[in-house]
């Protein structure tokens, strides 16, 4: 991708400038969950939609479908075995850490652990499909753990053990002790397993047994 601006020619995984008059900036990373319509309007209901009339033309993009392109394939040095090439994760940038956490992964409690020293959980839209990274330590210092349930107010979904609050897939306390809180983002978005190794080769991976 380049931009109109300047012409500089930009990484599409982490906003990094690759060349041109730009080369060597990094974009700030912003969180912006990939989710289903019907996740998305469950939690904002008041939700409205841009026009795609642009005058631009668009395509669809299939996350997770078996293959890769020959242009994609061509770049890369080679293929990490230990997950299959399209499996979707959560890849996770903390510290001075990379981790992916498997979309499959996800069963039973949201995915938490740590990053590079960094305690971290993944939490999950409406539907329940993984979203985004966030910090698991509140400013008092306190670490929470995360687990699905019934939470201290009216509602059921993801909740933190400690006071029984429950949170928004975008990290926000909605109700319970901690309501009003926001945990800070973490920086995280959801992607193939193919292009996420290529990127961060020391990857580790999320193992929800270990």
């Amino acid at each position: 991708m380049w931009d109109e601006a300047t012409g500089s020619a930009w990484s599409h995984l982490d906003g990094v400038a690759l060349a041109g008059p730009l080369e060597g900036e990094q974009l700030r990373v912003l969180p912006l969950q990939t989710t289903t319509w019907e996740a998305w309007v469950a939690e904002h209901p008041g939700t409205t939609v841009p026009s795609i009339d642009t005058g631009r033309s668009y395509r669809r993009v299939s996350l997770g479908r078996a293959g890769i392109s020959g242009t994609f394939r061509d770049t890369l040095d080679g293929i990490d075995p230990r997950l299959p090439e399209n499996e979707l994760v959560i890849g996770v940038l903390a510290g001075d850490g990379a981790a992916a956490f498997p979309i499959e992964a996800a069963a039973g409690a949201p995915m938490q652990g740590a990053v590079s020293g960094v305690p971290i959980v993944v939490l999950e839209d409406a539907g329940g499909i993984p979203s985004l990274a966030y910090h698991r330590a509140l400013s008092d210092g306190r670490v929470l753990d995360f687990e699905h349930g019934p939470g201290a107010g009216s509602g059921e979904g993801i909740v933190d053990v400690q006071t029984g609050s429950r949170w928004s897939s975008a990290g926000l306390a909605l109700e319970g002790e901690l309501a009003g809180v926001q945990l800070t983002f973490v920086t995280s978005f959801l992607t193939e397993w193919y292009g996420w190794a290529a990127f961060h080769p020391e990857t580790a991976i999320y193992d929800p047994d270990a």
